[in-house]
């Protein structure tokens, strides 16, 4: 897929919602309270198996789990995209 493929894929998931539009909060620890800047990327063992979500095809690289227990993976190419949305004006 190409970069503006992708690009209109990720805007339209999160539009819609099924992609958040903002990365999570940093955390220190379980419980603990939030620190800024308002993102996360963690360890996974899903890692350059799971599907990305902005692409859909396999290979992600980076994880970003949510308060919630949404986990949202992307390959690097696919996050950058995601992050350039979430900064778009609505």
């Amino acid at each position: 897929m190409d970069r503006e493929a992708v690009r209109l894929q990720i805007r339209k998931r999160v539009e819609s919602g099924a992609l958040p539009s903002a990365p999570p909060q940093l955390t220190v620890g379980p419980g603990q309270p939030p620190l800024p800047p308002k993102s996360t990327i963690e360890a996974d063992t899903a890692i350059g198996l799971a599907k990305c979500a902005g692409c859909d095809e396999g290979g992600a690289q980076m994880t970003y789990r949510y308060s919630d227990g949404r986990i949202v993976r992307f390959h690097g190419r696919c996050h950058r995209l995601w992050e350039e949305e979430c900064q778009r004006p609505r």
